[in-house]
C-alpha cells in the first residue's frame, strides 16, 4: 500500500521565505555598501568688492628657487610670476648639478603666474580651471618647499583678494585654503612652493601656490580663473589619477620622479 502526504500550504510558503532571506543574507556579506562622499559646502561665492585682502610686499629681485609643472607636450611650464620676475637665467633643476635652460619666460601683468617654454619636453599635467569650486573641498599641493620635495593637504576656505607691492604692482581673486596635514618632517615656512600646482581629488590642476600665512596656517593660490586666460585648454587631456588625504604623498613621488613637476631656479647676476 502506497500512502501519500499532503503538505500544507503555510509551510511551502514558509521554506520559500526562508530560502529568500538566506540568499539575501548571504549576498550582502559579499557585498560591501561604499561610503559615502563627504559633504562638500556652497558653490564658491563669485568676487566681491568686500573679499578678505591678503598684502603681499615683494623685495627686489634676488636668485632663488620655486616649483614649476608642464602645461603641455611643447615643452611649456607654468610657475609663480614673483618667482621668475626679474631674473637674467631661468631653468630647471633635473638633478644636483643638471639644468636645463628656459627658451622663453613670460610674465602675466594680471596674475601671479608665469609661462615658460623650453625644448625640453614632458607629458603634461591635467588641468580644471572651469568646474565650480565648493567651499570645504580638499587641495593638494605638490612642490619642493624649502627646496627639498615635499607636499601638504589643504582644505577651501573661500576666495580671497591678493594686493602685491614692491617690485611691481597687481590685484588679483585668489583661494584661501586652510591646512590640513603636510609631508613628514616637514616644518615651518613653505617657501620654494611657490609656482607649483594645487590638485583637486579628480588628480586636476586648479591653482598654483602663490603666497603662505605661516602663522595663521593659510595657503594661497591663484584663481583658476586666472590660469584659464593664460593657457590654452589643452587638445587632449592627459590621464587622470584621484588624489586623496591617504595617497596625495605618493602621488606627489610620481609627478616629481617624472619630471612633470620640477624646481624651477632663478640667477640674478
Amino acid at each position: 500500500m502506497r500512502f501519500i502526504y499532503s503538505i500544507p500550504d503555510w509551510l511551502i510558503y514558509f521554506l520559500l521565505l526562508a530560502l529568500i532571506i538566506g540568499n539575501v543574507s548571504r549576498g550582502s556579506t559579499r557585498t560591501k555598501t561604499p561610503a559615502p562622499p563627504p559633504k562638500l559646502g556652497p558653490s564658491l561665492p563669485n568676487v566681491k568688492p568686500t573679499d578678505t585682502t591678503v598684502l603681499v610686499e615683494l623685495d627686489a629681485p634676488h636668485s632663488g628657487v620655486g616649483t614649476a609643472f608642464a602645461t603641455d607636450a611643447k615643452g611649456g611650464w607654468m610657475t609663480a610670476r614673483h618667482v621668475v620676475d626679474g631674473c637674467d637665467q631661468v631653468g630647471l633643476r633635473l638633478e644636483n648639478r643638471k639644468y636645463v635652460k628656459m627658451d622663453t619666460v613670460r610674465t602675466s601683468k594680471k596674475s601671479d603666474t608665469a609661462f615658460m617654454k623650453s625644448r625640453w619636453k614632458r607629458e603634461p599635467l591635467a588641468q580644471d580651471f572651469r568646474s565650480q569650486r565648493n567651499i570645504g573641498e580638499h587641495g593638494f599641493f605638490m612642490g619642493f618647499p624649502q627646496g627639498k620635495p615635499g607636499e601638504l593637504a589643504g582644505k577651501l576656505l573661500g576666495r580671497h583678494r591678493m594686493m602685491v607691492r614692491g617690485r611691481y604692482r597687481t590685484s588679483e581673486p585668489i583661494l584661501a585654503w586652510t591646512e590640513m596635514s603636510r609631508s613628514r618632517g616637514l616644518e615651518g615656512s613653505i617657501g620654494g612652493l611657490s609656482g607649483g600646482p594645487v590638485f583637486d581629488a579628480d588628480g586636476e590642476v586648479i591653482g598654483l601656490v602663490a603666497a603662505e600665512s605661516p602663522r595663521r596656517g593659510r595657503i594661497y593660490t591663484v584663481a583658476p580663473r586666472s590660469l584659464d586666460d593664460e593657457l590654452r585648454d589643452l587638445t587632449k587631456q592627459p590621464k587622470r589619477d584621484g588624489i586623496d588625504v591617504k595617497n596625495y604623498g605618493r602621488r606627489a613621488d610620481t609627478y616629481r620622479r617624472d619630471r612633470r613637476i620640477a624646481q624651477v631656479v632663478c640667477v640674478v647676476k
